[in-house]
């Protein structure tokens, strides 16, 4: 199981390169030279969250877990419920400071607006969903108990199909996303095919798993500059989407990529040591990433080509450094 705390590492990375790339997709002008840099660092990391969500299906999905119903939700209450509300409560805070600092204080009707529509901060939707695929998972376990390996492929295909087009419709049609309590659903799929890819022994080609993350990558930061060239910025994220076509089969491209390699990628204490600090990295990032670009050092402060992958590696060091020492603190290593 060392690929699945690779994956991890990785995939946290992928995550904080995604934020730092987004300003240059945001503010730089649509087609310039620093516009199609951070279009492709963001397009080549797409899979980061559909990853942890098959990451979260490999290990929650195990029929050997027998488990009691108030066993499970104990723990996931510990795991993740405390972290949720410590940190909602920690970003309207950080909110409430950025408008004062800006001279634009926060309304207490926006604030509360933002819990109710699951992001009291942008990053913050991710542990809104996954609640919603924590609490029915002692139920997919049962789904995964009766059913044979063909009847989950099967489920998993025309799950990932119907939130594929339903991603799409929304998308394309310039709507935003539903209810938050709604949003694990479209996630579902992704969830099954992690307890599936953990599972089987079968791999395609390695030249065939490198074919498909080289098509797919080319094909999102390619697609979103053709569909918002012809439309706008806003339907041409639809190739950002975590279900968009592309999107998909590079997700799954790269868990393969992961499985292949089960060796740690550096010491096996120090890849457990990494993995077991993503969710407080995933949590920290944001604020320090903005306290560097307030200080006049982020990504834009520089060329896009070299910043991005150094204010990455910056804002995620930084991370983990307060995700360690909040580790260290008896009364808050429970929310991280």
């Amino acid at each position: 199981m060392v690929w699945l705390d690779n994956a991890r590492i990785l995939a946290i990375l992928a995550v904080v390169m995604l934020h730092v790339a987004a300003d240059f997709v945001f503010d730089a002008p649509l087609g310039s030279i620093s516009w199609w840099i951070g279009n492709v660092y963001d397009s080549a990391v797409r899979w980061c969250v559909p990853v942890f969500v098959m990451i979260s299906g490999a290990l929650l999905l195990d029929p050997s877990k027998t488990e009691s119903l108030q066993d499970f939700y104990k723990k996931r209450v510990s795991r993740l419920l405390i972290p949720l509300v410590f940190w909602t409560v920690v970003y309207l805070g950080w909110q409430v400071v950025k408008g004062v600092v800006k001279n634009q204080p926060e309304s207490v009707s926006s604030l509360l607006l933002s819990v109710l529509n699951g992001t009291p901060y942008y990053h913050m939707w991710f542990l809104y969903m996954i609640v919603g695929l924590y609490l029915f998972t002692p139920f997919f376990r049962m789904v995964v108990m009766q059913a044979s390996e063909n009847a989950l492929w099967v489920l998993v295909v025309a799950g990932m199909s119907i939130a594929a087009i339903n991603s799409g419709v929304e998308k394309l049609n310039g709507q935003d996303a539903g209810l938050f309590i709604n949003w694990f659903l479209l996630y579902v799929p992704y969830f099954f095919l992690g307890y599936l890819l953990r599972q089987t022994e079968r791999y395609p080609p390695f030249r065939m798993i490198v074919g498909v993350f080289v098509t797919t990558f080319v094909g999102t930061s390619l697609g979103f500059f053709l569909l918002a060239s012809a439309s706008s910025v806003k339907i041409g994220l639809y190739f950002y989407d975590y279900l968009s076509l592309t999107v998909i089969p590079m997700s799954i491209s790269v868990m393969f990529m992961f499985k292949r390699k089960n060796r740690p990628l550096w010491t096996t204490d120090v890849t457990k040591a990494l993995a077991s600090l993503t969710l407080g990295v995933y949590l920290i990032h944001p604020m320090v990433l903005e306290i560097l670009n307030f200080a006049g050092i982020g990504a834009m402060s520089f060329t896009p080509l070299i910043s991005i992958p150094v204010i990455t590696f910056v804002v995620y060091l930084g991370s983990l450094v307060v995700a360690w020492c909040l580790s260290r603190i008896p009364l808050l290593k429970r929310c991280i």
